[in-house]
C-alpha cells in the first residue's frame, strides 16, 4: 500500500538532508511506529505519506513514494484526501473553526457530503470516541489533550484507510492514552492502515506490528513486533528509546512540614475564564525553594490555567496567590515567575536558537554569554545553535523554551509538559536541568502526564481533579 523508495529529502534552507536513502514498505492493515530521537525525521516520513512533501514543504528530493501504485509527484493531495487522514503534533495546526462540532464535519463539508451523511458520521463519531463533554466547545478553551482528541475526532469521522499520526499521545493524560490505545485497536481491526510516530511506546504494546528506529533521517534498525517485547528496559533505554511498559506514578500527594517561607503558596484558590464557572477551586498548596512538585490531572482540569494564574498571564476567579508571604497582584507576578507553555510557538520570538536563550539575559546586570553554551550542551542543542526556532522539531522547540527558562531569572519555574514530544535521551537531559535549577534554590512546578518523568525528579505532587474542580 505504501511504498517509500530510497528517498533523500532536504528542506529549503536546511543545512543537511532530513532524510537520507530512507526505504520502507507498509502493507494494508498493518500498523507502523516510527521512532527515535527528537529531530531524527519521523515527521519527515509522516509528510511524505500525506503527500505536504513535495506539495506543500519545499526542498530537494529524490527517490519516490508510492500510495497503492501512484507516485505521489504526479498527482496532488487532495486526490488521495479520501484515502489519507493525518493528525499533527500540534493539532492547533490543522483546525479551521471556532468550535469543535464545526471542526469535526469541517472536512465531510469540503467533501460535499450529502447533509444525513454528515449528521450520522458526526453522531457515530461523538459515540464511538466517547466525546459528548466536547460537544459544542470552543476551541479555544480546550486544553491540548481535548484539541488532540477534537483533531482525531475530525480524521476519524472521513473514515480514511490509512491513519497517519504523529506524536498522538503527546498531550494525553493517562486516561485519554488508554482511549487512544482503544480507538487505534478499533480502527485496527477495521483494518486501516496505521502509520504513528511516537515516543511513548506503551499504549501501543498488542497494536504495533513493526517498531521502526530512526536515526539521523536513517533507518536504523527495525524489529516485529514480537521481537521488540522481548526486549528488557536496560536494553530499550541503550537505545534511547522510551519504556515499552507503563510507568507507575508513586508519589506523595502531601505538603512537607517545613519551617522556611515558601516560595510559592496559594489559598483557596479559584480559576478559569468567567465569573461563576471556575474550571478548578478550593486549591491549596505550598511549593518552597529547591523543591520540584508536579502537578497531575486529567486533560481539561485546569492544570494549564493553573500555571497561567500563577505567572499572572490569567487573573483569579478567588482566593490568593503569595510569593515569600507577599500578595502579588497578577500583572506583578510575571517577574516572579516564568512559564514554559505546552505549545513553545507561542514564546520563541527570535531568529536563531542562539539569540532566543541571549534574549532570557537582557533584562538580567550580568549577562555570563557562556552559560548559552553551557545549556545549549547540555539540551543536545549545539547543532542547532544558528537553526531559526521555527525549523526545529517539536521536541527540539520543547528543549530551546526549555533554555529559556533555566536562563532565567525568576524565583519560580513552571513547566507545562515539558517533555512532550521528547525521546528518552532528551528527557534525561531535561531532567538533569531541572534538577540542577532546584539545586540553586528555585522552586519548579513541573505540569506533566510523563510518569517517568515525575518519578525521576519530583519529590511529591499535586493532584487537580474532582476534588478541586467545580
Amino acid at each position: 500500500m505504501i511504498d517509500i523508495d530510497h528517498v533523500s529529502f532536504q528542506y529549503s534552507g536546511a543545512e543537511q538532508e532530513n532524510l537520507q536513502d530512507f526505504n520502507l514498505q507498509i502493507k494494508k492493515g498493518e500498523c507502523v511506529v516510527l521512532t527515535g530521537e527528537s529531530g531524527c525525521g519521523k515527521t519527515c516520513v509522516t509528510r511524505l505519506i500525506n503527500m505536504l512533501i513535495p506539495h506543500f514543504y519545499e526542498g530537494e528530493m529524490s527517490g519516490a513514494v508510492l500510495i497503492d501504485g501512484v507516485d505521489t509527484r504526479t498527482i496532488q493531495p487532495h486526490d488521495l484526501s479520501d484515502k489519507i487522514g493525518s493528525v499533527f503534533q500540534n493539532p492547533r495546526s490543522q483546525f479551521f473553526s471556532l468550535d469543535t462540532d464545526s471542526e469535526i464535519v469541517f472536512g465531510m463539508e469540503n467533501k460535499g457530503m450529502p447533509y444525513q451523511v454528515m449528521l450520522n458520521r458526526y453522531q457515530q463519531t461523538i459515540r464511538e470516541l466517547h466525546i459528548e463533554k466536547l460537544k459544542d466547545r470552543n476551541l479555544f478553551d480546550l486544553s491540548g489533550g481535548q484539541k488532540q482528541t477534537i483533531a482525531f475526532a475530525s480524521v476519524y469521522a472521513l473514515n480514511p484507510d490509512i491513519f497517519v499520526l504523529d506524536e498522538p499521545s503527546s498531550n494525553l493524560d493517562p486516561e485519554a492514552i488508554q482511549e487512544l490505545r482503544r480507538l487505534l485497536l478499533l480502527i485496527k481491526a477495521q483494518g486501516k492502515t496505521i502509520v504513528v510516530s511516537e515516543h511513548r511506546l506503551y499504549f501501543l504494546n498488542g497494536i504495533a506490528d513493526r517498531i521502526v528506529l530512526m536515526e539521523h533521517g536513517k533507518l536504523k534498525q527495525s524489529w516485529s513486533a514480537s521481537d521488540f517485547a522481548l526486549f528488557n528496559t536496560e536494553q530499550i533505554k541503550a537505545l534511547g528509546l522510551r519504556s515499552y511498559t507503563p510507568a507507575r506514578l508513586e508519589l506523595p500527594e502531601t505538603m512537607p512540614s517545613r519551617n522556611d517561607t515558601p516560595a510559592v503558596e496559594v489559598k483557596d484558590l479559584a480559576i478559569g475564564y468567567e465569573k461563576g464557572k471556575p474550571v478548578a477551586q478550593h486549591l491549596n498548596f505550598r511549593v518552597y525553594p529547591g523543591e520540584i512538585v508536579g502537578v497531575v490531572g486529567k486533560n481539561g482540569c485546569g492544570k494549564s490555567t493553573l500555571a497561567r494564574t500563577l505567572c499572572g498571564l490569567q487573573k483569579e476567579l478567588r482566593g490568593e496567590v503569595l510569593y515569600k508571604n507577599s500578595m502579588v497582584p497578577s500583572k506583578r507576578r510575571i517577574r516572579k515567575a516564568y512559564l514554559v507553555m505546552q505549545d513553545p510557538d507561542y514564546q520563541l520570538f527570535t531568529d536563531s536558537v542562539y539569540q532566543e536563550l541571549l534574549l532570557a539575559l537582557s533584562d538580567q546586570k550580568d549577562k555570563d554569554e557562556k552559560r548559552i553554551d553551557d545549556i545549549l550542551d547540555e539540551l543536545n542543542l549545539t547543532t542547532y545553535k544558528e537553526r531559526h526556532p521555527m525549523s526545529l522539531s517539536g521536541g527540539q522547540k520543547q528543549r530551546t523554551a526549555i533554555g529559556v527558562a533555566a536562563l532565567r531569572d525568576a524565583e519560580v519555574l513552571i513547566f507545562d509538559e515539558p517533555t512532550s514530544g521528547l525521546d528518552y535521551k532528551n528527557m534525561e537531559s531535561v531532567a538533569e536541568i531541572l534538577s540542577a535549577l532546584s539545586k540553586r534554590g528555585k522552586a519548579i512546578l513541573v505540569i506533566s502526564h510523563d510518569n517517568e518523568l515525575l518519578m525521576k525528579i519530583c519529590s511529591r505532587v499535586i493532584r487537580v481533579d474532582e476534588r478541586t474542580s467545580s
